[in-house]
C-alpha cells in the first residue's frame, strides 16, 4: 500500500508534467504570425500536438482534482494533511473550491471527449460548450503548483526546494519553451528538395 509520501511524490510528478505540457503548448500555439505560418504549413502534425497536449493536460487535471476516495489526488492528500493540520486543510480546499469552474470544465472534456464518447454529444459541441482558453489553463496550473508546494513544505525535507530548483524552476520552464521555439523555427525554415 502506497504512503502518504508516495502518494505525494506522485502527484509532484504529475503537477511537473502538468507544467510542463502548458509550457509547451503556450510556446507551440502563441498568436505569432510568423507561428501561425508555421502551423498552417503544417496542419496534421499541429492538430496533432495540439491535441495531445490538451488531452494530457485534461487527465492530468481529472487525476489531481479528483475527489473519489480510494484515488491518488491532491484532494485525498488534503483530507489526509487535515487530520493534524485542520487550517492548512481547510485553507487548502478552499482555494480549490475558489478555483473549481476551470477545473470543472477541464474534466468535462477529459470525459466526454477524450476518455468517453457520449451519444448524446458530439466532441465538437464540448468544446464549443466549454471553449477552452489558455487562461483556464493557467488558473489550474497556478492552484495545482501552489497546493503541491504547500503540501511539499508541510512532509518536510527538501521536497519544496528541488522542487523549485530544479523540475519547476523558471529557468528549466525557459529551456522548454525555447526548445519549442527551436522546433517552430525549424519547420519555419525552407524546405530542401529531396535527393532523389
Amino acid at each position: 500500500m502506497k504512503t502518504y509520501e508516495n502518494e505525494l511524490d506522485e502527484m509532484i510528478d504529475v503537477v511537473i508534467k502538468l507544467t510542463w505540457t502548458y509550457a509547451v503548448f503556450c510556446a507551440l500555439f502563441e498568436k505569432k504570425s510568423a507561428d501561425r505560418e508555421t502551423r498552417e504549413e503544417h496542419p496534421e502534425l499541429f492538430l496533432t500536438m495540439h491535441d495531445s497536449l490538451l488531452c494530457g493536460f485534461c487527465v492530468a487535471t481529472a487525476v489531481l482534482f479528483e475527489e473519489k476516495e480510494k484515488a491518488t489526488s491532491i484532494c485525498n492528500l488534503i483530507r489526509e494533511v487535515e487530520v493534524s493540520k485542520p487550517e492548512l486543510g481547510n485553507k487548502l480546499k478552499e482555494r480549490i473550491r475558489a478555483n473549481r469552474r476551470p477545473i470543472q470544465e477541464l474534466e468535462k472534456i477529459r470525459h466526454q471527449v477524450y476518455a468517453h464518447r457520449w451519444k448524446k454529444k458530439a466532441p465538437q459541441e464540448v468544446f464549443d460548450e466549454v471553449r477552452p482558453r489558455v487562461s483556464m489553463m493557467k488558473e489550474v496550473v497556478d492552484l495545482a503548483r501552489s497546493i503541491v508546494s504547500g503540501l511539499a513544505q508541510e512532509s518536510g525535507g527538501q521536497k519544496r526546494e528541488n522542487l523549485e530548483k530544479q523540475q519547476l524552476s523558471k529557468r528549466t520552464l525557459q529551456c522548454i519553451a525555447d526548445d519549442a521555439g527551436q522546433l517552430m523555427r525549424a519547420l519555419a525554415a525552407p524546405s530542401r528538395p529531396s535527393a532523389g
